[in-house]
């Protein structure tokens, strides 16, 4: 039975507790999180819901430019008779919203719609008809069935269950087999060392940069990097996998440890040795060293949700006998409608004049 409760703003050790805990806790609710995001420029939040001295809903708040959003969050057993609690929090961040003069809120809720196997072919459903009622009560906009990569909060992630496995040679055998091919070839060029100085934070960016690069997206600069070091700590790890000929870097990967799961955040290879398939070796090290520590679910992170051939990333990872699991997605609320007019109609004008900008530096290439 559900007592009185009380909406409070909360510390960061006592929401880390709470967080680290919790089966829905997650990267992007660590309090590390929010310590990253104000050097970021961002105000955070930390909001909770009490009855009595226990504590039992907490979110992290992310707020820049009059935008407010909840990534994977809030952290509460989702699986239990929680909703109530949840409909109560969500309401008094509408408030303090409000009260701070918010254009938008976003909340992206830490629960999976489905799990799927690598062709999209759904093996479970989950019924959350509950959720979708308690964000239309307060007036939400379902963001939609989205495909595309979200940076806000991922939709769609790739996960290796290692829990069914009794040895590494079993959860290699679960690889395809062109993989174990690559590793047999791949694995005696290169090795793999962790790194957390300067000059080897700065050859993992320069790796990740190179994958940016070719796909079109934005690389963070030799801050960004230091920062997460900064905050993590000993639970990030900054991996290189280098050529042992000549010890040139050929790849790099950012690792995050959380206690419900292992995330591989963000990688990237040197595109003059991308036909040397260290990812595959990268990648199989990182499962490796998991299986080993007693880590039983790797996180392989964002991708879209496309499952035809297209999608390149989601057939490298299929080698490795990942599942697909689809997260129900965002929910928007408009506090301040003009104003929210006002700024799509310029983000609109600003994309128009980038699109048109790349049609003609690419009509002079």
């Amino acid at each position: 039975m559900i007592g009185y409760m009380k909406f409070v703003e909360l510390g960061e050790e006592e929401f880390r507790e709470f967080e680290q805990k919790n089966p829905y806790g997650n990267l992007y609710q660590m309090a590390e999180r929010a310590r990253l995001r104000e050097k970021m420029g961002w105000t955070t939040k930390i909001f909770g819901v009490r009855e009595g001295r226990r504590l039992k809903v907490a979110g992290l708040v992310l707020a820049r430019d009059g935008m407010a959003m909840v990534p994977m969050g809030p952290v509460v057993d989702w699986d239990k008779d929680e909703l109530e609690r949840v409909d109560y929090w969500v309401r008094k961040v509408i408030e303090w919203a409000k009260s701070e003069k918010m254009v938008t809120l976003e909340i992206f809720p830490p629960v999976k719609q489905s799990v799927r196997d690598v062709k999209g072919n759904i093996e479970e459903q989950y019924e959350r008809q509950a959720i979708f009622e308690i964000f239309a009560r307060n007036n939400f906009e379902y963001m939609g069935a989205t495909t595309e990569i979200e940076n806000k909060a991922n939709r769609w992630v790739t996960v290796k269950d290692l829990a069914k496995f009794k040895s590494v040679d079993e959860m290699r055998a679960s690889y395809k087999k062109n993989v174990r091919n690559k590793l047999r070839k791949c694995s005696p060029e290169i090795e793999i060392v962790e790194v957390r100085d300067e000059a080897g934070l700065k050859e993992v960016a320069r790796a990740i940069e190179g994958s940016n690069e070719k796909n079109g997206m934005r690389s963070r600069a030799i801050g960004y990097y230091k920062w997460i070091l900064e905050e993590w700590g000993e639970q990030v790890h900054f991996v290189l996998a280098r050529r042992k000929e000549d010890g040139e870097t050929v790849a790099g990967r950012v690792i995050f440890d959380h206690p419900n799961e292992t995330v591989s955040f963000i990688s990237g290879t040197v595109q003059k040795y991308r036909k040397m398939n260290a990812m595959t070796v990268l990648q199989d090290d990182l499962l490796t060293k998991c299986f080993e520590k007693g880590i039983r679910r790797v996180n392989f992170y964002g991708l879209a949700g496309d499952f035809s051939e297209a999608n390149k990333l989601l057939e490298f990872k299929s080698g490795f006998g990942v599942k697909v699991e689809e997260y129900i997605g965002g929910f928007r609320i408009v506090l301040r409608p003009v104003e929210h007019k006002i700024r799509r109609a310029k983000g609109g004008a600003m994309r128009a004049m980038r699109g048109v900008k790349n049609k003609l530096m690419g009509a002079r290439k």
